[in-house]
């Protein structure tokens, strides 16, 4: 009897609260770009690091990507379901991990208002029994190991990233604009 292949289940369909958004993806042109390698310091917080390598470098606003080295000690977030049903979903409790090894990262870092930094950083990770973790890094939560981490640096000159609310998530998010002086 010919084998007849179960049809694969469709994803649901997420639907955000508010109004549709007419512009799904915005951009501003970045005036420059710079491609950087870093390693970033043993016993610093994430945050700590980050400032402490790309603050004296000049940069304001930049994409990176984490790889290798371990972690002290990290807390991280992970999806859940809004209990208030406001929003798809919202972060849950922060969860703790001691002594894992960082497998990789993504970490959009701006300087904003007031140069008050932002760090976004998502990260998978795994503990000394293997079992593979991830979720949203808590920056100033998170301290780096006796072995290094690597990150990789893409600078976006001449852009600004400013946290702002959406109206369709109910979320804040990041919104690209192009970079007023600083002095």
């Amino acid at each position: 009897m010919p084998h007849t292949p179960t049809p694969a289940a469709r994803p649901r369909a997420m639907v955000h609260p508010g109004p549709v958004a007419p512009l799904r993806i915005e951009h501003v042109p970045a005036r420059h770009a710079r491609s950087l390698r870093l390693s970033l310091a043993p016993g610093l917080t994430l945050q700590e690091a980050l400032l402490g390598a790309l603050v004296p470098l000049g940069v304001r606003t930049a994409a990176l990507s984490l790889c290798g080295g371990t972690l002290d000690e990290t807390a991280f977030c992970i999806p859940i379901r809004d209990p208030r049903n406001e929003v798809i979903c919202t972060y849950g409790d922060p969860h703790p991990a001691r002594g894992v090894r960082l497998l990789a990262g993504s970490v959009t870092f701006a300087l904003g208002e007031d140069d008050k930094p932002f760090i976004h950083c998502h990260a998978s990770f795994c503990g000394n029994d293997g079992r593979l973790q991830g979720g949203h890094l808590l920056p100033d939560r998170t301290r780096i190991g006796a072995e290094p981490v690597v990150a990789r640096a893409t600078t976006l000159e001449g852009v600004d990233l400013r946290l702002v609310f959406d109206e369709e998530t109910r979320l804040h998010m990041l919104r690209p604009r192009l970079e007023a002086a600083h002095g």
